[in-house]
């Protein structure tokens, strides 16, 4: 490879625009519509109990979150694994699964918390979403930080081992998503790292990005919290509280892919 040459990802969204389409259309689906549309079916519709009409989207919210975290992390740990992060033992998760199993974990318990009586805490039962972002954002933000001023990680982040320069908390998510989801395995791992390492525009594109997503994430998470706890009428909260980060999300990765879009083409006029 010439010291002018720019090194290929080997991945692109353009052939994958259907499948991306189905996970973010089944993610919204379960995690967003189906929480609200079974609880104000159940509960004004069947006339159920708070704590009844918020079992079943519950339930099906979590088990699913399991199977999900048990499929990846088998994904990353079976043996002759294609996809788990570069340098790691076989027993190796990447920074995104120990993340999201650390975001179940919290989300089990705020609902546990919120639906154990009768009376249920419906302003609890509607900060998920909003932990979920403050547990994002905080980690790029922090990332993000770490990687202005050169820090060195005291932990492994994927394929970026202990004691190497932080890299924006993006780059990890990239790295690992579509590595594990996306099926690109440890090729892409290291075809990023080349990427990142050899072209700057590519890594200020990352740093963007980062910040955008880190103090967007807390902010919206901010609003929704606000929402949630001055609000007097609890349905307005309940549904705020399960679809405004959501909103956020698409919304932003609306403007990330113009932003990545106008980024790559413009890397490509420097090499």
């Amino acid at each position: 490879m010439g010291a002018n040459t720019l090194p290929e990802l080997e991945y692109s969204l353009h052939t994958r625009k259907l499948s991306i389409a189905i996970i973010w259309t089944a993610l919204i689906t379960l995690t967003c519509i189906q929480f609200e549309v079974l609880y104000f079916t159940l509960h004004y519709a069947a006339h159920k109990k708070q704590d009844k009409a918020l079992e079943v989207p519950t339930t099906i919210l979590l088990v699913l979150s399991i199977l999900t975290i048990i499929y990846r992390s088998w994904q990353l740990v079976r043996k002759k694994s294609q996809c788990r992060p570069v340098g790691g033992a076989w027993y190796s998760m990447d920074f995104f699964n120990y993340t999201a199993i650390v975001g179940f974990v919290i989300v089990t318990a705020v609902l546990s918390a919120a639906t154990a009586d009768e009376d249920v805490d419906l302003r609890q039962a509607s900060m998920p979403q909003a932990i979920i972002l403050y547990l994002a954002g905080g980690l790029l933000t922090v990332t993000g930080l770490m990687s202005s001023f050169g820090w060195k990680l005291p932990i492994p982040m994927s394929s970026t081992p202990r004691g190497s320069v932080c890299k924006p908390g993006v780059f990890v998510v990239v790295e690992d998503i579509v590595a594990v989801d996306g099926g690109a395995g440890q090729a892409f791992r290291l075809a990023l790292q080349a990427r990142y390492e050899a072209s700057e525009t590519f890594r200020r594109m990352l740093a963007q990005l980062n910040w955008f997503w880190g103090v967007g994430s807390v902010a919206v998470a901010t609003v929704t919290t606000v929402v949630v706890y001055v609000v007097d009428d609890l349905n307005v909260v309940f549904a705020i509280g399960w679809s405004l980060p959501w909103v956020w999300a698409g919304v932003g990765a609306l403007l990330t892919t113009w932003r990545v879009e106008h980024m790559l083409r413009f890397e490509r006029t420097r090499f």
